[in-house]
This record gives C-alpha cells, structure tokens and sequence, in this order.
C-alpha cells in the first residue's frame, strides 16, 4: 500500500463523514486511524475496514483517486459503518445504518456498487485460466486461474450433479 497524491482530500472527507455520521446518531468505533490509506493494489474493490489491535483503518482503492466526491464520502460512510458494534458484515444491523445515511445525506449505501454508479473506471484483465477440474458425470468444468484445495485434491470434492470431479489440468 503506497501513499499517493491525490485530487480527493480523504482525510478531510473522512472528517465531514464521521461528523454526518454523529449528527445521525450512528454509533461507530472512536478509535478509527484519521488518516486514510490508498491502496494501490486492489482492483476491484472501492474501499476496505480493517480492525486492528489498535482499532480500525480504513483504506480506499486508488480507483477512488480520481472519483466524484461524492463517491467518495459514499464509500467512506461504507467503511465507517463497518466499525460499528454488530456491523462487521452486511446484515441487519450494518442495512439499518446504511439506511439512516442514505436518507439523510442522499447516500446509496449498500453492499456492492459498481463502476458506473461510483463514477470510475476498472482495468479489468482477463483471467488465465491454469488449472481445470472436471466431473466425471455430467462433464462440468471448474477454471481456476490459483492453485486451490479443489485442484490439489479433487477427489475430496463432488459436482453438484453427485458426479466425482478430475484434474485435467
């Protein structure tokens, strides 16, 4: 992960998002890092929180270095939610936070978005595929671009048909 100049001020954005966040009642971690980091690794992913020892971080994806300001703050209130107790998923909890958000500051927060609503690009590259498993039933095959449990021992798993799975390469 690589600091990088960008055009979005994330930790100012960050700031006026936990102050909305206040304002709505939302009770999210006090002990989240202020500083936002970019991940320039992740490709398909906007945003993520993680929890530390310390507390939690959360990071966008250089994706976001050129995005709406909007998206932005959308995607940080995302994150932000995360850190509170019982949210660490999507589930109720995580729904009915979101929900007071979006209501009041116009927010679309949900589980995933795409591209087009958050108003950027992805490279998408395509997949080599190195590896495939077969069922000796109904001919199904499995494509995997990483060496996994299922292409080291296939003989542990079953096709969804029943039928015994195979490497074939």
């Amino acid at each position: 992960m690589n600091t990088v100049s960008h055009k979005n001020d994330f930790d100012r954005l960050f700031a006026d998002v936990k102050r909305q966040a206040a304002a709505a009642g939302i009770p999210f971690a006090k002990n989240i890092d202020p500083h936002i980091t970019v991940n320039t690794r992740a490709k398909s992913r906007f945003g993520s929180c993680r929890k530390t020892r310390d507390g939690f971080i959360i990071e966008l994806s250089a994706i976001m270095l050129d995005a709406p300001e909007f998206s932005c703050r959308q995607t940080l209130a995302h994150e932000l939610i995360h850190t509170c107790r019982g949210c660490y998923d999507h589930g109720a909890t995580f729904k009915k936070y979101a929900s007071i958000m979006n209501r009041l500051y116009g927010y679309d927060i949900k589980r995933t978005s795409s591209a087009e609503e958050m108003g950027v690009k992805l490279e998408r590259r395509e997949k080599t595929v190195n590896y495939i498993v077969q069922c000796q039933k109904c001919g199904a095959q499995i494509k995997r671009e990483k060496y996994s449990s299922v292409i080291a021992c296939p003989s542990r798993y079953t096709c969804a048909c029943g039928g015994r799975l195979k490497r074939i390469k």
